[in-house]
């Protein structure tokens, strides 16, 4: 019998499509996104303060940079620079002006600090997004034809990065260099019972375990990147959970985003939580995300 646990409400935020979860261990605070809402948010666990910013683009991810207080954030059609504090949206690097249906999707910064995120049409047409690597001054894409490129993550010794293209129904490997940011030898480590189970955002933990936030599922489910093995599962009041982090006390919470998008009256009616944050205490610790260092 794997383990359980069992994810509690930590704000009813109505999100339309919540994503970017994020770990802020500078201020403290649990980041995230409303990607149709048009909206960033944090939100201290403690005290359970929310601030929240609306756009006028969608924005899929949100990450520290260093100290500085500011943000980087993946929009439709750019990756730019946000001061929360006033609003000021600074653009960076723009993305795939010929594809004005794309928008970027997941992301998150490696150890050395430079910006893995996806693309993806926005109907989520197969094959018309990519995977890309930002390091502050150059955009660089890593892979081509990617569908929803969603989940990403490394190893605690850093030598391996694990993605998830949704509609491809798996987690896949490859090695990792920190130094120079390159990837190879592809290989698929967990194949997703599909089309009930959909794998979206990811984080790693401690001991290696990938954590899966799975989509039409109401869990995130926890993965041996060895095995391929299911070796746990986070039990979440809402189908479409979308997102995941470590944080908080300990780095042994996880922070959950869900999504009301795509479902009907009726599931709402049964799953009213949906679109909010949840919190689930795992006695696990997780591995601290890596800030953004390019600006």
């Amino acid at each position: 019998m794997i383990p359980h646990w069992n994810a509690g409400l930590l704000y009813e935020a109505g999100l339309q499509l919540g994503e970017g979860a994020c770990w802020d261990a500078r201020r403290r605070r649990f980041l995230y996104v409303d990607i149709k809402g048009k909206k960033l948010g944090r939100l201290n666990p403690l005290t359970r303060q929310v601030e929240e910013r609306l756009l006028d683009k969608m924005a899929s991810a949100i990450i520290p940079v260093g100290d500085t207080g500011k943000y980087i954030v993946a929009l439709q059609g750019s990756v730019s620079q946000l001061d929360f504090e006033t609003g000021d949206l600074q653009t960076l690097v723009e993305i795939e002006k010929e594809r004005s249906a794309n928008r970027c999707n997941d992301g998150k910064c490696d150890a050395a600090g430079r910006l893995w995120f996806g693309t993806m049409h926005g109907d989520a047409r197969a094959a018309e997004g990519a995977l890309y690597r930002f390091d502050g001054s150059s955009l660089r894409k890593m892979m081509d034809k990617r569908s929803v490129s969603n989940g990403l993550g490394w190893s605690p010794d850093n030598r391996t990065m694990y993605y998830i293209d949704s509609f491809d129904y798996n987690i896949r490997a490859y090695d990792f260099d920190v130094g120079s940011g390159v990837i190879a030898n592809e290989r698929v480590i967990v194949d997703i019972e599909a089309p009930e189970q959909v794998p979206d955002g990811m984080c790693v933990d401690a001991e290696g375990m990938l954590w899966v936030a799975i989509w039409g599922a109401g869990a995130v489910h926890r993965y041996d990147p060895v095995t391929g093995a299911l070796t746990g599962k986070v039990i979440v009041p809402a189908p479409h959970v979308t997102n995941c982090a470590f944080g908080g006390k300990d780095m042994q919470q996880l922070f959950i985003t869900t999504a009301r998008d795509g479902l009907t009256g009726a599931q709402l009616e049964q799953y009213p939580l949906s679109g909010s944050l949840f919190i689930a205490d795992t006695g696990i610790r997780g591995l601290e995300g890596f800030e953004f260092k390019g600006t």
